[in-house]
């Protein structure tokens, strides 16, 4: 990981687990031929905001039960299915869990940014872009405003953090939102 805060975070908020069930994960994904992206809070402290994410690593591969076969294969090896989710698994040694993010799709019904397709097999971490990213914690909180009001306490970080431009290429579906979002923080000042 390449962000030196967010290292910093995790090393002393004890959550370097993340990183390590993120990097398990990965390799056995590359081991099978299969891409990735990380999103959500791995990716959000990549790109600036080094937010705390405690016990969860999302993963965007191309198909989710084929991910989740591998990943959970060897009986002795570092994961185990969860019950009664399909798209979860979880690190035997840390209890990090790995939600599997189907490519292609939207997170719910309702939501209009479909998650993007990794295209590179590699047992390296392949973060989102942060515009994809901006994109999908803008419309996940679309969805739920209040169940998901810290993906918009994300955008407004890394606008803020990051000082990014009104004119950031965002997916168009979503850009009326990331334009109302930073217009009302440029009020604020």
């Amino acid at each position: 990981m390449n962000n030196q805060a967010a290292n910093i975070l995790r090393e002393n908020t004890g959550t370097s687990g993340l990183v390590e069930s993120a990097r398990a994960a990965v390799a056995l994904l590359a081991e099978h031929d299969i891409p990735h992206l990380i999103v959500g809070g791995l990716a959000v402290q990549e790109h600036g905001y080094p937010c705390v994410a405690t016990d969860l690593v999302e993963i965007v591969v191309p198909d989710v039960l084929e991910a989740v076969e591998f990943l959970t294969a060897s009986v002795t090896g570092p994961f185990f299915r969860v019950l009664k989710l399909q798209d979860r698994v979880e690190d035997r040694s840390n209890g990090v869990v790995i939600d599997l993010l189907p490519a292609g799709k939207v997170l719910k019904r309702g939501c209009k940014i479909p998650f993007p397709w990794p295209e590179k097999v590699t047992e390296q971490l392949q973060i989102v872009s942060l515009e994809e990213l901006l994109a999908l914690k803008l419309d996940s909180w679309a969805g739920s405003p209040l169940r998901r009001l810290k993906d918009k306490a994300d955008v407004v970080e890394l606008i803020t953090r990051r000082k990014l431009p009104r004119d950031l290429a965002v997916n168009p579906a979503i850009r009326a939102l990331y334009t109302e979002t930073w217009d009302a923080l440029k009020n604020e000042k």
